[in-house]
């Protein structure tokens, strides 16, 4: 790793409940492809966690005053988002990541997120599946709010029938709203359920188990992001994917384009592809 007086230091925030983020692969296997690819640079990546927003913020500023990182790798763009407005006041550079749309004159990453959502959406569909629930991520982020948006608007176009139980990412999450669901009539519970992260995927495949509820026979179960815990559950979780991985080493490359004096630019993330496994099956036509 590069040390001395040459060199430039970047931090990225994430905002995670206490526990959380160890639950988590998605943010580990980012941050290794980030370390990867700055490995013998100039440039120093430091990942810091705080419980929320307000900390989030108090850490932007602290950086600031004493000078401590060079720029801010800006995650999970928030709805009404406070942070973008602050980071210019502070005079930090900043690498947006994960924007649904890029942000003007500066450095983003654009994210796939409406078109991963109608894509799900259709291939459930075409599986047969008229009704379909979503178990969201925090109501706080943008991109939970274009993945509620898109499935909605989708679920029309298909005339499907479509629920959204907001969920916070955790274990506990994932399983109140699977019981949630598996707990309606048998003419509204949904025969396909789509999880914004594969920490609730999991936790919604046990309690199916324990209410009874045989996957995929009973009903089908997506993960948004795979992971190893994906991979071997029984049966395996179908999933959203993305090589987080990847996406770790673009965010490590634009933040040397930065460095480079390039400030304004836009790269698209790593796309997300359907992988197909055990939890999802096709419905049968009743008689």
């Amino acid at each position: 790793m590069t040390t001395g007086s040459d060199t430039h230091r970047w931090g990225m925030v994430l905002a995670r409940p206490r526990g959380l983020l160890t639950a988590e692969s998605f943010w580990s296997e980012n941050a290794d492809g980030i370390e990867e690819t700055l490995r013998g640079t100039s440039v120093l990546f430091f990942l810091h966690q705080v419980p929320g927003l307000c900390e989030e913020l108090e850490v932007y500023r602290r950086w600031a005053a004493e000078a401590f990182v060079r720029g801010v790798i800006l995650v999970n763009p928030l709805v009404d988002d406070p942070r973008p407005a602050l980071l210019n006041e502070l005079g930090l550079a900043t690498l947006h990541a994960g924007v649904e749309q890029a942000v003007p004159d500066t450095a983003s990453i654009v994210s796939d997120n409406a078109e991963s959502t109608r894509g799900v959406m259709e291939r459930l569909h075409e599986l047969g599946h008229e009704r379909i629930a979503r178990v969201s991520g925090p109501e706080h982020l943008a991109h939970t709010l274009i993945r509620d948006t898109v499935a909605r608007r989708v679920a029309q176009e298909l005339g499907v029938e479509l629920r959204i139980v907001p969920g916070d990412y955790s274990e506990a999450s994932g399983q109140r709203a699977t019981a949630e669901l598996l707990k309606l009539p048998a003419a509204a519970r949904p025969t396909a359920i789509i999880y914004d992260n594969d920490t609730m995927a999991l936790a919604g495949l046990a309690t199916a188990s324990a209410l009874g509820a045989v996957v995929p026979d009973d009903v089908s179960l997506v993960a948004w992001d795979d992971s190893s815990s994906c991979q071997l559950a029984s049966p395996p979780i179908t999933a959203i994917a993305q090589d987080v991985h990847a996406f770790g080493r673009t965010i490590a490359e634009c933040v040397l384009r930065i460095e480079s004096g390039q400030t304004s630019f836009e790269v698209p993330e790593p796309a997300h592809h359907w992988l197909r496994r055990a939890s999802v099956a096709e419905v049968t036509p009743q008689p």
